[in-house]
């Protein structure tokens, strides 16, 4: 079976619209309830943001231990300690946004700046298995996605618990 070539570009184009639409439905969120959680164990806007910011960060690293051979396993995240070890909550949500638009545009110069080969290169992760850097921006695009319906339920959440507050 002959398979296309795998291209980056294109990946990297998906993963730019992936993130296109998270950064508009964060940056449209409404400022006064970017720390409200819609319950005491889900992620307030705030904490999703800075979540995607480590994550990001994460994926980095991952990125350059493979191409390094530094870092071949990889251990997934739990993201509850990370929020609460990182007092995500008590970021600031507007310094976030930027933040994170210039972890994804690094993100973006290193896979750039690839050689071809290493694109095949592989890791193992403990929920996704072994993976390569094709599979790591599918991963990416996705948590983008993941972490947009999230905001839009986040917000619907704690918009309806503000308003039956203040009636």
């Amino acid at each position: 079976m002959n398979e296309l070539p795998l291209n980056p570009e294109k990946h990297l184009a998906a993963l730019d619209k992936s993130f296109l639409v998270f950064l508009n439905v964060a940056s449209e969120y409404p400022r006064e309830l970017v720390r409200e959680k819609p319950s005491e164990k889900a992620f307030s806007a705030t904490e999703i943001l800075y979540h995607m910011l480590d994550v990001e960060r994460l994926w980095q690293r991952r990125i350059h231990g493979m191409i390094e051979g530094t870092m071949t396993h990889f251990q997934q995240m739990d993201p509850d300690k990370e929020a609460l070890e990182g007092r995500y909550n008590n970021r600031p949500y507007d310094e976030g946004i930027p933040e994170l638009q210039r972890a994804r545009k690094e993100t973006h110069e290193f896979i750039r700046s690839m050689k071809p080969h290493e694109f095949e290169i592989t890791g193992v992760h403990s929920k996704y298995g072994e993976m390569n850097i094709y599979r790591i921006l599918e991963i990416m695009e996705g948590h983008d996605r993941n972490h947009t319906a999230q905001l839009e339920r986040t917000l619907a959440q704690v918009t309806n618990t503000h308003n039956s507050q203040t009636l």
